[in-house]
């Protein structure tokens, strides 16, 4: 294969590593990119030789750098919208039993609650679960 195949090799792979995003197709692109490297320098003659650099090449990124790139790259993931509540304080603005919704103010959002006991006005709630739009509270000790 000429140096040219090689980069349109590497192209290839890039593109469909910018699909992915998976990390696996960058290895191939970059080791298909040392390849064409190699035969520009006279030093990849036979596709014997290309194929072998090319595969050792791609082993060696996947092994030794993929799992640090994904360290890298690695994301904590932080609760969103309502999950974002759950373990929040709040203040109960409209009593709550476990028959009568109530409300509670979390957050500086208004948001209808209920409890499996009975919880009073102006009462420390915790956020202990979501069921619809409905938060699930418990009495929290008063802040000292």
């Amino acid at each position: 294969m000429s140096a040219l195949q090689w980069v349109l090799v590497a192209l290839v792979c890039g593109i469909i590593e910018l699909a992915s995003a998976g990390l696996w197709f960058l290895w191939l692109a970059l080791a298909a990119l040392l390849t064409a490297l190699g035969i520009k320098t006279g030093l990849l003659l036979s596709l014997q030789a290309q194929l072998l650099v090319f595969a050792v090449f791609t082993l060696a990124f996947i092994v030794f750098t993929r799992p640090l790139a994904l360290k890298f790259l690695e994301t904590k993931d932080t609760p969103s919208n309502v999950n974002a509540l759950i373990g929040q304080y709040g203040i109960v603005t409209q009593a709550i039993s476990p028959i009568h919704y109530g409300q509670a103010k979390v957050n500086g959002e208004i948001w209808t609650a209920t409890a499996a006991e009975d919880i009073e006005v102006d009462a420390r709630i915790r956020v202990v679960g979501i069921e619809g739009v409905k938060l699930l509270v418990e009495k929290a000790p008063r802040e000292q």
